[in-house]
C-alpha cells in the first residue's frame, strides 16, 4: 500500500490545509484577532477594525481586499476566488453569500467562470442577501435582506427583491465609522 498517496488524500498539502483549518476551526472558535491574522497570513489584505463573526467561510483569502471598518455577521460565505474588494465602514449581516464563481451552462464542458465583486464605502448588506459575480455595489448603497444582486447597484441606492431592484435612496450624509465588534462572536 502506498501510504504517502493515502496520506495525501487525507491530509491535504500546505495552502489547502491552512485554508481548511481557517474555515473549519479558526473561524468557529478563535478570537477575531486570530481569524484576521490567519487570513492575512494566507494573503488577504485587511485594514484596521475588521470583524468577522464566527461561522463565516472565506474561500481564496489571497484574493480578498478589505479597506477597514468592516463588520461581517455570522455564517456568511465570502467566495473570493474571483476577487472581492470591500471599502471602508461596511456592514454585512449574517448568512450573506458573496459569490464570485459560476458555471457556463452553454459550455459543453460546463466550464467555470470567475468575476470580481466590489463593495463601496458605507454599504449595508442585509441578512441572507446574495451578491453574484461581476457586481459593483456603489458607496452608501443598501441591499435589503433576502435580495439577490446580479447587476451593479448605484451609489446611495436601496435595492430589494429577486432580482434586486431600486426601491429608494439613502441619505448621503452618513458619517458613521465601523470601529467596533466582538472578539468571540
Amino acid at each position: 500500500m502506498n501510504w504517502r498517496h493515502t496520506l495525501g488524500r487525507v491530509v491535504p498539502s500546505g495552502r489547502r490545509f491552512l485554508e481548511g483549518f481557517l474555515n473549519r476551526v479558526v473561524m468557529h472558535v478563535a478570537p477575531n484577532e486570530l481569524r484576521i491574522g490567519m487570513m492575512r497570513m494566507l494573503g488577504a489584505e485587511i485594514g484596521p477594525h475588521a470583524y468577522l463573526n464566527s461561522g463565516t467561510e472565506v474561500l481564496a483569502p489571497e484574493n480578498l481586499r478589505i479597506a477597514g471598518g468592516l463588520h461581517i455577521g455570522r455564517f456568511c460565505q465570502v467566495d473570493a476566488r474571483g476577487e472581492i474588494e470591500i471599502g471602508h465602514d461596511v456592514v454585512i449581516a449574517g448568512h450573506v453569500l458573496l459569490i464570485t464563481a459560476d458555471h457556463d451552462i452553454a459550455d459543453p464542458g460546463f466550464g467555470g467562470r470567475l468575476g470580481r465583486i466590489v463593495i463601496g464605502d458605507r454599504v449595508w448588506i442585509g441578512s441572507r442577501a446574495v451578491v453574484l459575480k461581476g457586481v459593483t455595489i456603489g458607496e452608501g448603497a443598501v441591499v435589503s435582506a433576502g435580495s439577490v444582486v446580479s447587476k451593479d447597484v448605484p451609489p446611495w441606492t436601496i435595492v430589494r427583491g429577486v432580482p434586486a431592484q431600486p426601491v429608494g435612496e439613502r441619505p448621503k450624509d452618513q458619517t458613521y465609522r465601523i470601529d467596533y465588534g466582538s472578539r468571540w462572536h
